[in-house]
C-alpha cells in the first residue's frame, strides 16, 4: 500500500467562482448550488430555507444577512442603509461562492 500525502491550500473567493456554479453555505450547516434566480432571498425560497423579509425592494432590512465570505453584487438598490457585514438577501445575487448567516430574529 502507498500513502500518499496531500495538502490543501486556501483560495480566495475569485479563484472559486472559477471553479463554476456558486455554492451557498448558510448558517454553517446548509449548502446549495444558485441557480440564477433573481435574488440571493428568491434562491433562499427556493430551497425551503427560512428566510425573514417584507418588502423585497430593499426599503425595509428585513431580509439582512452577514456576509461571512465571499463576493455579490446588487441586483436592485437598496433605500436601507447595511452595516459592516450586513447584505440585503433580496436585492443581491452571489458571483462567488459565498457564506451567509441569517439571524435568529
Amino acid at each position: 500500500m502507498k500513502w500518499v500525502k496531500t495538502t490543501s491550500t486556501v483560495s480566495t473567493s475569485k479563484e472559486r467562482v472559477m471553479s463554476g456554479i456558486p455554492r451557498i453555505k448558510v448558517n454553517n450547516y446548509s449548502t446549495f448550488y444558485y441557480q440564477y434566480e433573481y435574488s440571493l432571498l428568491d434562491a433562499l425560497e427556493a430551497q425551503d430555507i427560512p428566510a425573514p423579509y417584507n418588502c423585497r425592494g430593499g426599503y425595509c432590512g428585513c431580509c439582512r444577512v452577514r456576509l461571512i465570505d465571499g463576493d455579490v453584487e446588487e441586483v436592485q438598490d437598496a433605500l436601507y442603509d447595511t452595516v459592516g457585514d450586513e447584505i440585503l438577501a433580496c436585492c443581491t445575487k452571489p458571483v462567488s461562492h459565498v457564506e451567509i448567516e441569517i439571524p435568529d430574529e
